[in-house]
């Protein structure tokens, strides 16, 4: 990386040659759709009550603080300074070129199995369109013996002109006698007729065909949202990634006006300060801020790469970063005042209807919407809020593996529709490697990419090895001096320097060990235990994207210069920064700056 920053007729000349933000504000919207998805719905609200409501927000800021931020500011200036893909960001450090290959195994997978939640969402809207809403009933094909009715009359009181919704007598009575023979029908509607689950990931099952044409329609969807690049994608994100937060805003409304919505917002947000001595608190807290926010994925190096030389990242980066605690924090206003709502309508407690993911937002919510004046209305809403979100995140997951795929491959993108023809290519690849995740036994095979291959210790290990490879290769004040030149303005660099070169790395290297030592078995509910073969392909899935790092570094060394390992460990840390003006414009490069005998390795 250099120190200059690009005259005028090189930013205009940048704007002739390659792909750019025409506004400022493109580059926001767009990280918000990134950052802003299922899991600040179906998880953060859950994790916040689980680990001590308010406390649990302690943990989470300091590891945003310390963890997360210095990795977005790492992945942001290395996009926007470079101009290249997540893989080609990372060539001014030869030793850990890996961590670039292993954002187009990352996005790999995350294309593979959040296609199929948006699958399952969509299918769930289009029944929310059904005049007689089959899920608050037990007449249906897919009932069995035990399932319990959730048929709901209003009727208006005299008093206050107020709504009282009442279940009927074989609900209130069910659940007093033995709640636990039973099954809610809004659960058996989403276990046997939706995912019309098998017993085991042993037992795959058929292609449930409602569940492939909902996954087809998702991938047209995405297709013709990227297939022109991301001018296009940004104007369609200005609609998916603002909407839905509209639309929470409507839900958190209505949902504070709900019988009981106080006594589930009392359990969200009762503090619980002992809380923060539990180990579980901090590695929750850690993990939430690693997915929900975008990171060691390379979303966030491709959109920055598609911003001006000077743009101001930094503020954006803080901007994205409030914005992302704020509306995680905001939707667990509307999942708890609808949960404390469905506790009241229930007579039970508010613990015992708290769910986090599929729970949450296919069996809670959905009961809880049902027992509203016009359910199909509000059910409607939610999983139309609910797909928005997910939407734009896949937008800018697939753009990361095209972007990849351009710059690993240029050769390939030269001739006309070249971008429309290999984007088509890809999505259809994606959605038939995605088949098994849309048969009866789908759920095993995507709860298992969900554990092992996207989350948990692999983004663990992967901001670890960042750390390394700008704090110690690089120079943590290089890397600063380079953000300066771009910016303008120096940011709080001893903070910076502190979290790159010691605190993050401390931070990477003690969650992963904790969560290799805290590993068990995987489970899906509370009795499936998958096979081992199972946990076995699960572990390389994750070893896929990890193991990029260190072939790299044994396959850098062997091509280095040197006469010993020492010598070819010197020459490999670092070499001239692939610059957006050196790319594109032919500059050379500062003489200070050069590592004459920097090794030159192609990949």
């Amino acid at each position: 990386m250099q120190d200059e920053k690009p005259t005028s007729s090189n930013i205009q000349h940048k704007a002739k040659t390659g792909s750019l933000f025409k506004r400022q504000f493109d580059y926001v919207i767009n990280l918000v759709g990134l950052m802003v998805g299922f899991s600040n719905v179906w998880r953060f609200p859950y994790m916040c009550y689980k680990n001590g409501g308010g406390s649990f927000l302690v943990a989470y800021w300091i590891f945003v603080i310390l963890l997360i931020f210095p990795i977005i500011m790492i992945e942001s200036a290395l996009g926007q300074y470079t101009g290249k893909s997540a893989i080609k960001i990372w060539y001014m450090t030869p030793m850990f070129r890996g961590i670039g290959y292993a954002s187009p195994f990352l996005m790999f997978f995350f294309n593979l199995y959040y296609p199929v939640l948006l699958a399952w969402t969509l299918r769930w809207l289009v029944a929310s369109f059904s005049v007689d809403i089959s899920w608050t009933k037990c007449d249906n094909d897919w009932n069995t013996e035990n399932c319990l009715p959730l048929s709901v009359e209003t009727r208006r009181l005299s008093e206050g002109n107020t709504t009282m919704l009442k279940m009927d007598e074989s609900f209130a009575n069910a659940t007093a006698l033995n709640a636990t023979n039973y099954i809610s029908s809004v659960e058996e509607f989403w276990r046997h007729n939706i995912l019309n689950i098998t017993s085991g990931i042993e037992y795959i099952g058929d292609v449930k065909p409602d569940i492939l044409a909902c996954h087809i329609a998702v991938w047209v969807l995405v297709y013709f949202a990227i297939w022109k690049g991301i001018q296009w994608t940004s104007k369609i994100v200005y609609v998916t990634a603002t909407l839905p937060i509209a639309m929470l805003i409507v839900v958190i409304v209505r949902g504070v006006t709900l019988d009981g919505a106080g006594a589930g917002i009392a359990v969200y947000l009762k503090p619980n300060i002992t809380k923060l001595g539990e180990v579980e608190v901090w590695t929750d807290a850690a993990s939430q801020v690693l997915f929900s926010l975008g990171v060691c994925g390379g979303g966030i190096a491709t959109l920055s790469q598609f911003n001006k030389f000077n743009h101001n990242f930094y503020r954006d980066s803080v901007i994205l970063v409030l914005a992302n605690g704020g509306v995680s924090f905001l939707s667990g206003f509307a999942t708890f005042s609808i949960l404390g709502f469905l506790a009241h309508a229930k007579n039970t407690t508010v613990d015992a209807v708290a769910e986090s993911g599929p729970g949450l937002v296919y069996i809670a919510y959905p009961t809880a919407l049902s027992l509203l004046p016009l359910p199909q209305l509000w059910c409607a809403l939610f999983f139309i809020m609910l797909l928005l979100l997910g939407f734009d995140s896949l937008f800018v997951y697939q753009e990361t593996l095209m972007s990849c795929l351009k710059d690993q491959y240029p050769e390939c993108f030269k001739f006309k529709w070249a971008r429309e023809i290999w984007t088509a290519v890809a999505s259809v690849i994606l959605l038939i490697l995605g088949l098994p995740m849309v048969t009866r036994g789908g759920m095993y095979v995507l709860n298992l990419f969900n554990t092992y291959a996207v989350t948990g210790w692999c983004l663990y290990f992967i901001s670890l090895v960042e750390f390394i490879a700008i704090g110690w290769a690089y120079g943590a004040d290089r890397f600063c001096d380079n953000m300066k030149s771009m910016l303008g303005f120096d940011i709080p660099r001893l903070w910076f320097k502190i979290c790159c070169k010691y605190v993050g790395p401390v931070i990477s290297t003690t969650l992963m060990i904790y969560s290799l030592a805290s590993y068990r078995t995987l489970k899906y509910g509370k009795s499936y235990t998958y096979p081992v073969w199972a946990d076995v392909f699960g572990w390389m899935t994750a070893l896929t994207s990890m193991l990029t790092i260190p072939i790299t570094i044994a396959y850098v060394l062997w091509r280095a210069d040197g006469r010993n390992l020492i010598e070819k460990i010197k020459n490999s840390l670092s070499e001239p920064g692939i610059s957006r003006r050196a790319a594109e414009y032919g500059d050379k490069m500062e003489l200070e700056a050069l590592n004459p005998t920097a090794v030159k390795v192609d990949m």
